[in-house]
């Protein structure tokens, strides 16, 4: 049996279901917070979505330890759980028009920009945290999946700043390469599941 969240024959009933109607619209100065320092969060997708790709990684069971060479984290990549297709819809309605307009970016290629998109876990009896790094991103994206654990969240000491939203489906986003290093505080109990996607610009 197909899995309804991979399903991409009806984009729109698609997004009706999975994604926050709010910032499909385009209500981007009415829904998103600004922590400060170029990090944003905001509603992105539905508690549904967030279970559903939560249970199909879980199915698939495709997990890596050792993608990342320097910070390996315990991860999916959406093309291994076929999602890729249907979170770069997301991606190019929502998330890059969203970035050009946070940000107020030329030129076309942040419209069409690459993105390696992957679902990450963390347990205390695997990998409870991730060590203070930078992203090979021009942006990052990160995707809280589900709130049945305790402590984590996204780290920023050079801003003394904690992103780590109360609300399943919520995004954060910042800027990599060299201004955000950060890291993943450690989780204390359960499990935390969340998407990430290095955005990078690729053509003039």
């Amino acid at each position: 049996m197909k899995d309804v969240i991979a399903d991409n024959v009806n984009w729109n009933s698609w997004l009706d279901k999975y994604v926050d109607q709010s910032i499909l619209k385009g209500e981007y100065d009415l829904m998103v917070d600004d922590l400060g320092n170029n990090i944003y969060e905001f509603p992105l997708f539905t508690e549904k979505f967030c279970e559903d790709i939560i249970n199909l990684a879980k199915k698939e069971d495709k997990w890596t330890e050792e993608r990342h060479a320097n910070y390996p984290t315990n991860d999916v990549l959406l093309t291994d759980i076929n999602m890729q297709t249907a979170y770069q819809v997301v991606l190019n309605t929502v998330v890059y028009p969203l970035c050009v307009h946070l940000w107020t970016l030329e030129g076309k290629g942040w419209a069409t920009m690459e993105s390696e998109n992957f679902l990450a876990r963390y347990t205390t009896h695997k990998q409870s945290h991730l060590s203070l790094h930078h992203d090979f991103s021009h942006i990052t994206m990160v995707v809280k999946l589900n709130d049945d654990y305790e402590g984590g969240g996204t780290w920023f000491p050079k801003y003394k700043t904690l992103s780590n939203p109360k609300r399943i489906g919520t995004a954060t986003l910042h800027p990599g390469m060299v201004t955000h290093l950060h890291g993943a505080r450690p989780i204390y109990s359960g499990e935390r599941y969340i998407c990430v996607s290095f955005m990078r610009k690729v053509n003039n």
